[in-house]
C-alpha cells in the first residue's frame, strides 16, 4: 500500500500566527518535493489546520502514540481525494498562506463525515 506521514507543527501554546506559511506549509512542499526530485516516488498530501489530540492511546500493554481529530481526519480525506496531483489544502491554509503562495482552484471534494463539499 505504502506509507503514510503525519507531520504536525506547533504545540498548545506554541503556535504563533505565520506557523502554517513559515514553517508548516514549506517544509510540506519540501518532503514532497524531495521525494519526486531525489527518489522518484510520488507522494500526495493533505495539509489542514486544526486542534488535534497529540499523545499515548491504547493500554497499559499495547499502546501507540497517535494524532487523533477532525483536522487529522480531513487531511486523510484530502490526500486520498481522486481530485489530489499533489497537494490539496483546506480554507482555513489556504487563507492562512495565499499572501505567500499561490494555489489553484480545485473543484470542492466530497468527503467521507462531511455532509457538504469541502472547498
Amino acid at each position: 500500500k505504502g506509507v503514510v506521514l503525519i507531520a504536525t507543527w506547533g504545540q498548545r501554546g506554541a503556535t504563533f500566527p505565520n506557523m502554517v506559511t513559515e514553517k508548516g506549509l514549506p517544509a510540506t512542499i519540501a518532503i514532497h518535493d524531495a521525494l519526486k526530485i531525489q527518489l522518484d516516488v510520488q507522494s500526495l498530501v493533505g495539509a489542514t489546520f486544526g486542534k488535534a489530540y497529540c499523545g499515548v492511546v491504547g493500554g497499559t500493554l499495547r499502546h501507540e502514540f497517535a494524532v487523533l481529530g477532525p483536522s487529522v481526519n480531513l487531511a486523510a480525506r484530502l490526500m486520498s481525494s481522486a481530485n489530489n496531483k499533489g497537494i490539496l489544502v483546506d480554507d482555513a491554509v489556504r487563507l492562512m498562506a495565499s499572501k505567500r503562495f499561490d494555489f489553484f482552484a480545485h473543484r470542492p471534494v466530497k468527503a467521507k463525515g462531511y455532509i457538504d463539499l469541502v472547498p
